[in-house]
């Protein structure tokens, strides 16, 4: 084996033994993550409970901690859906509409078992299109706007999670 594909497997072996992972840790003595349900404040039924199968997906791919109900956990991730809209797009001849799109917001928060704030609030905005054409167009949009959010906000937590994690004691986090 030569080239590329030998440096890549090289590569790969030598990441692997030394104990890589590009999966997030959520720091020393927090060894576990509970997911609520979402409260919804939008104008779609029963979307917080695909919202929670989207988290948990992006929990078990992103984060090294073991998934476990939010009222025995170290961590919680916790939130709201803000905002469910769907909206017309592009037009064609004659008026005819050719696309719409799904547009949702949520709001998340980590939470130690104390209840105190420990990343967070973050706000996220997400609008899918999709054509009219399509015969699942708006699911599809949904899932796909649903599956954005819930990565978005992990990563976007694990971050201010470690850049809390970073500062001195006793100081305070300014916002940009």
């Amino acid at each position: 084996m030569r080239g590329p594909s030998a440096r890549i497997m090289l590569l790969s072996l030598a990441l692997a033994s030394c104990g890589f992972s590009a999966r997030h840790t959520l720091g020393p003595g927090r060894p576990s993550l509970g997911i609520k349900i979402f409260a919804n404040d939008g104008r779609e039924p029963d979307l917080e409970r695909r919202l929670h199968l989207e988290l948990t997906r992006a929990a078990r791919r992103l984060v090294d901690a073991r998934l476990i109900a939010p009222s025995r956990a170290d961590l919680t991730l916790e939130g709201r859906i803000l905002e469910y809209a769907t909206r017309g797009g592009v037009r064609g001849e004659d008026n005819v509409l050719l696309e719409r799109g799904v547009r949702l917001a949520i709001e998340a928060s980590l939470r130690d078992s104390q209840g105190k704030l420990m990343a967070g609030p973050v706000s996220l905005l997400q609008d899918v299109g999709h054509t009219t054409g399509e015969a699942r167009g708006r699911s599809t949009a949904e899932d796909q706007a649903l599956a954005n959010l819930a990565e978005s906000a992990l990563l976007d937590l694990l971050v201010d999670l470690e850049q809390r994690r970073k500062m001195p004691q006793g100081a305070s986090q300014q916002s940009p």
